[in-house]
């Protein structure tokens, strides 16, 4: 393992996916990063400070950012981390359940109106979806956006079941060397 590590958040809902995200974070842990992940409680929370505070101070304090869009949207934390890693641009990733493109080409025609907006469409929880905020989170993180004169387009690599994410986990973090020296070279503006 080398000496320094990065300091990846991995930032997704909990409920149901525990044991999905034990596996993430077992393979994150191997390739040697500082896993900061709420479902293992290492999210440091200082006396005072709410969860939710204590969660967007990790998305600030973290290296690189992975974003899991589970069908569940929970609390809407996991939305505001998502947020706060595009509004700081941080490096990052995105996966996502099979089921969250399938339902946003579904109900792409009853979210938006014919220039683009949101509308004010809402569904009812269900099995398969619990909130259509879930859509707007992968909207929001698959967005263009400019970054220094050039348009990065993000995506989300899908996935069904957990072991499809282990290719893009390796090829993404396995060698964090590499990742580092791209962190360096970033922040000399090379």
């Amino acid at each position: 393992m080398p000496e320094a590590q990065l300091k990846i958040m991995v930032s997704s809902t909990v409920y149901g996916s525990e044991s999905d995200l034990d596996q993430i974070h077992a393979i994150l842990k191997g390739y040697g990063y500082e896993v900061v992940m709420s479902k293992n409680g290492t999210v440091y929370v200082p006396i005072g400070v709410s969860n939710e505070e204590a969660c967007l101070q990790a998305v600030e304090d973290c290296d690189l950012f992975l974003g899991i869009i589970f069908p569940r949207y929970g609390s809407g934390i996991t939305h505001k981390e998502f947020s706060k890693a595009i509004e700081l641009d941080k490096p990052r990733w995105f996966i996502s359940h099979h089921y969250i493109e399938y339902t946003r080409q579904l109900m792409k025609q009853f979210m938006f109106d014919t220039e683009g907006n949101r509308k004010g469409f809402e569904i009812q929880r269900t099995s398969v979806l619990d909130s259509i905020k879930v859509i707007d989170m992968y909207n929001e993180a698959i967005q263009n956006h400019l970054d220094s004169d050039k348009r990065r387009s993000h995506w989300a690599h899908p996935f069904f079941k957990t072991p499809e994410t282990y290719d893009f986990l390796k090829t993404q973090f396995s060698n964090m060397g590499r990742r580092m020296n791209e962190l360096n070279k970033l922040n000399n503006n090379e």
